[in-house]
């Protein structure tokens, strides 16, 4: 390569015959400076700010409950059971940062999400560096797009209460997209294949809390398949994915009982996978990598470990090889193939785009968040053309993972209509609930595009005063007011995305279980009816000698097990109402439920 490069590479690549030039980010040379860490972590600091000032006090309806009292517990959750996320949940509530135990865990979702906001800072710091060359503009840029990604309303609504594992994605995703643009400005290759394993154990170990972060993989390879040299670095990605691909196949093989010809065939592959590795020189990093990866996904033995001590939530109870793989594949939900669609694509496409009209403003009337999904939508496509434009290297991996996060999880999802769409067609077949958390890292991703858009036009905006202001610092000065955009998003969503004050999970949960009689059965249907009463019971210890039965789950044989197994608790007349304290309750002998 030219030594007179600074900021941009030409890579010679084949095209269709034909050479073709792209432009790709060249690695910070020595006297560039390097990542602002520090300005990072302010960003980080200022959005866990914002998501503690507007923080859930306690437990909320839906899933969280369920994840609170399942951390709480160290139990399974419903599948795929995330172990990931029980393990660092129990461990971060075991730190008396607040004195509500519910607290602590929706606290550990602000902190995800604020490390998030820190990378999308150093991501987008990093790859405005072609368009914007002077230091301080660009910083407050990428700045805005930190604030555009941690204040869309989805982001933020979920970083202040542990509704679901996904502020955990959605960290892994940002915490791996900056690793592997942290790899392309390494110089020396040792160093760099230490960014890979870290990527490759990172992939492997957020599996383990859901399968969302794993789509980061596209944007991984994208960016690393450019890199010059070509040949060498596609060589060494395909062999080693060839092993990790050969080691899987071999894994499920043996989880077949009747699979003896799928194992001989797995066992070849793996062979195979060893003996390609070997001879072109990358047996060694190749092994490693599966090495890394094996740790990663270890911590699904998590799930049988931990189900054959019965905890008090043990969904699924994956104590045998087939209940595990049960749990894993979410067998428990019975989706229908991809090939039936719930609903027309085209509908389904229109679900996400009904949920990006809401990140922005979703304060206000539906005619204003309409309008500025059209703005911010623009700003967006403006920010991936200039970075089409700039970096078509950094521009391919940001497009492979808005692509990934957008159109092929929509497909992937196959969700019914949504609960809100057409609201005058009652016939359709809809979701129980909002589905806009599944597409959290997309709002968040656009968040970068938005604030890229926003720094093409401080850069139009500085071409256009060059024969008007001779000083290029100040002409970049008089355009920062554009950055004042990043500010709708935190105007606009400031009440509907803040849970605080909200206690009516809680109190729900609480008066529900009070108003049964002492070793009462209280029966229940679905989640919000349920997962109130196990977090009240499990956290907080309140009325445990009523037994909760749901008879949905009654449908399964591993809860019906459960309930036998379930003791009776004393009941504790101090803390019960006043109505049952004036007699003696005798305490039920035996089993809650006995079968023949």
């Amino acid at each position: 390569m030219s030594d007179e490069r600074t900021n941009q590479a030409r890579v010679a690549i084949k095209d269709r015959g034909r050479s073709e030039l792209v432009e790709a980010a060249a690695p910070l040379a020595p006297g560039q400076d390097g990542p602002p860490y520090l300005i990072a972590g302010l960003v980080a600091l200022g959005a866990l700010f914002l998501y503690v000032a507007t923080l859930a006090p306690t437990t909320q309806f839906w899933d969280t409950s369920e994840y609170i009292a399942a951390a709480y517990v160290l139990g399974i959750p419903h599948p795929p059971g995330n172990p990931l996320f029980v393990l660092l949940a129990h461990t971060w509530g075991l730190i008396p940062w607040v004195t509500a135990y519910a607290e602590r865990v929706n606290l550990f979702a602000a902190f995800t999400s604020a490390v998030a906001a820190g990378c999308w800072f150093l991501i987008g710091e990093r790859w405005l560096r072609p368009i914007v060359p002077m230091v301080w503009p660009r910083r407050l840029a990428a700045l805005a797009a930190a604030i555009c990604s941690a204040a869309a309303f989805t982001v933020w609504n979920q970083s202040v209460v542990n509704e679901k594992v996904y502020t955990v994605s959605l960290c892994s995703i940002a915490v791996v997209l900056w690793l592997v643009v942290r790899w392309g400005d390494q110089p020396t290759a040792d160093r760099r294949d230490h960014y890979i394993l870290a990527i490759v154990y990172l992939l492997a170990l957020t599996a383990t809390n859901h399968l969302m972060g794993l789509l980061v993989a596209p944007a991984v390879l994208a960016y690393m398949v450019t890199e010059e040299p070509v040949q060498e670095h596609v060589v060494r990605l395909l062999v080693t994915g060839f092993v990790l691909g050969g080691a899987y196949a071999v894994f499920w093989a043996y989880s077949d009982p009747h699979g003896t010809a799928l194992r001989v065939g797995a066992i070849a592959i793996l062979t195979l996978a060893g003996w390609v590795a070997n001879r072109t020189g990358h047996l060694r990093f190749a092994g490693l990598a599966l090495g890394v990866a094996v740790v990663g996904v270890s911590v699904w033995a998590y799930l049988p470990i931990r189900a054959h001590f019965y905890p008090p939530i043990n969904e699924g109870e994956p104590t045998t090889w087939d209940a595990l793989k049960a749990v894993l594949n979410r067998e428990q939900y019975g989706k229908p193939p991809l090939t039936e669609r719930q609903a027309t694509l085209f509908a389904q496409i229109g679900m996400w785009l009904q949920y990006f009209s809401w990140q922005w403003g979703r304060d206000w009337s539906p005619s204003i968040q309409r309008g500025l999904a059209v703005i911010f939508g623009c700003i967006g496509l403006l920010g991936a053309w200039r970075q089409w434009k700039a970096d078509k290297r950094a521009a391919l991996a940001m497009t492979a993972l808005m692509v990934t996060l957008t159109f092929i999880l929509i497909f992937y999802l196959n969700f019914k209509y949504g609960f809100s769409q057409y609201p005058d067609r009652a016939q359709l077949a809809r979701e129980v609930r909002e589905r806009d958390y599944f597409y959290i890292a997309s709002f968040a991703l656009w968040g970068v595009w938005v604030g890229i858009g926003l720094a093409t036009l401080m850069e139009w905006g500085r071409e256009w005063l060059a024969e008007r202001e001779p000083s290029d610092e100040r002409r970049w000065l008089f355009m920062t007011p554009m950055l004042l955009m990043a500010i709708v998003p935190l105007a606009g969503n400031r009440l509907t995305a803040s849970r605080r004050g909200e206690t009516l999970a809680r109190d729900f949960a609480y008066d529900m279980l009070q108003s049964v009689e002492p070793y009462g059965v209280l029966v229940t249907a679905g989640d919000n009816d349920t997962f109130p009463l196990w977090y009240a019971q499990e956290v907080e210890g309140i009325r445990k000698d009523v037994v909760v039965l749901n008879l949905s789950l009654g449908n399964t044989d591993w809860y019906l097990r459960q309930m036998q197994r379930r003791p009776v608790f004393p009941f504790d007349s101090a803390t019960a109402p006043a109505v049952y304290r004036s007699r003696s309750w005798a305490q039920p002998t035996g089993r809650v439920l006995s079968f023949s």
